[in-house]
């Protein structure tokens, strides 16, 4: 009995532990909890941080730079998003594919394989290349279009995703409505 008691414990905060996984940390700002002052702090010690504005989905600040000594190899833009209360939302960083063979994104894939639970890939041999992870209340996605020499992995929280899908929609609904009005 008393095994079994010891057992169900230690399921118990073994589980525990995993309903509340904290959330991606990409350069080690954890989303839903770094903010906008920590970010230049410890991101722009290291490189130039530009305000680049209000973000249409989040509401927040963003600051945005070429990544040059944040030490990931390629990296040639990084953007941070911020909610309205300045706590980091987003990190989308673009990076090259890698040539014919995306090299770079299949190195990436197998990189963030091994960090966060993958939900969902597709790898053609020929085609856009995409992979989505979760972890916690964010997500992150590895984008690789096919005719395109880059590839965006971008750090999200779920909240600013629904946010993206929201106005999006709204926006597209508008479209249709005024182009049908102008026929």
């Amino acid at each position: 009995m008393k095994k079994i008691l010891i057992f169900a414990a230690v399921a118990f905060s073994f589980l525990t532990q995993l309903s509340f996984a904290a959330n991606v940390a990409p350069l080690g700002m954890e989303l839903g909890v770094a903010t906008i002052d920590k970010v230049k702090k410890e991101i722009g010690s290291r490189t130039k941080l530009v305000d680049k504005g209000l973000n249409a989905y989040s509401e927040g600040r963003m600051l945005a730079g070429s990544g040059e000594g944040l030490e990931v190899d390629g990296l040639k833009e990084i953007t941070f998003i911020f909610d309205k209360s300045n706590i980091l939302a987003g990190v989308l960083m673009t990076l090259p594919k890698g040539g014919m063979e995306n090299e770079n994104f299949k190195e990436k894939l197998g990189m963030l394989s091994a960090k966060y639970k993958i939900v969902e890939k597709n790898v053609p041999f020929v085609g856009d290349s995409y992979a989505k992870f979760k972890l916690g209340d964010s997500i992150v996605e590895l984008k690789a279009p096919h005719m395109s020499f880059d590839m965006s992995l971008n750090y999200l929280t779920n909240r600013l995703v629904t946010n993206f899908n929201t106005v999006s929609a709204k926006e597209s609904a508008e479209k249709q409505k005024k182009q049908a009005n102008n026929l």
